[in-house]
């Protein structure tokens, strides 16, 4: 199977490898991938018209972490520069979630993959948990990826469960999170500070998770069985 990996941009400072507006994905979600032997392609960030036939060359997507959404696609304003977003990019995801909706494509998205989930439902996000007086465990890591930051409590009906269980901890790094949650979308899991952690659509057919199990599975089966559930998940729904 072939498993759609949506691209970051390099926003940052430039080097030989990584040019301005580069396309890029972590190493970590192609590692998981090809351990599972199934075929990672990048997603480069394209015009929407463009979206329907990339999102067709896939058999799943997964939407990994990355820059702020910009908040004019949910409704709301900041004090940053555009520096700090990338509107192509924002366009793309969310139109690359619409169109899995439509063609149900499964998607598995982490962390910013989450709250553009939220976003195109129409849901909208804090933009900064500690200004918001939000962050009573910690949310924004700065330690290594395999170190785990807090639980996160799970609904045991939920197709979240199925890998992880009614608890599990998680590494961490994020600054924003999901506010007002889309109708459309499932809470499956919590921090104890009550921030969302992770959401479902259809049962499943779109998981949405705050943290970052790409840099756990190694050490962690539950996160391993998390990815594993899902190309079982792309396999079914192919078929």
């Amino acid at each position: 199977m072939k498993i759609g990996i949506t691209a970051n941009v390099n926003l940052g400072e430039p080097n030989m490898f990584c040019l301005p507006l580069a396309n890029v994905v972590p190493n970590s979600f192609i590692e998981i991938v090809t351990a599972h032997h199934q075929v990672p392609v990048i997603l480069p960030v394209v015009p929407v018209s463009m979206v329907k036939e990339l999102v067709e060359s896939v058999d799943g997507i997964i939407i990994p972490g990355g820059e702020d959404i910009d908040p004019q696609f949910f409704n709301d304003h900041s004090e940053l520069t555009e520096g700090n977003y990338y509107i192509p990019h924002d366009k793309f995801e969310i139109a690359v979630i619409k169109e899995a909706v439509r063609t149900k494509t499964p998607v598995f998205g982490v962390c910013r993959g989450l709250q553009v989930m939220n976003v195109t439902f129409g849901g909208n996000l804090y933009q900064d948990l500690p200004t918001d007086e939000k962050d009573k465990v910690n949310h924004e890591q700065r330690d290594t990826g395999n170190i785990y930051a807090h639980d996160v409590q799970i609904k045991s009906d939920s197709h979240l469960a199925k890998s992880l269980g009614e608890k599990t901890p998680v590494n961490s790094r994020h600054h924003q999170a999901l506010k007002d949650v889309a109708k459309d979308l499932d809470v499956v899991a919590t921090a104890d500070d009550g921030v969302v952690e992770a959401v479902e659509y259809q049962g499943g057919l779109l998981t949405g998770v705050q943290w970052h199990p790409e840099d756990l599975w190694k050490e962690d089966k539950k996160q391993e069985q998390l990815f594993a559930n899902f190309f079982k998940q792309v396999e079914e729904s192919k078929n």
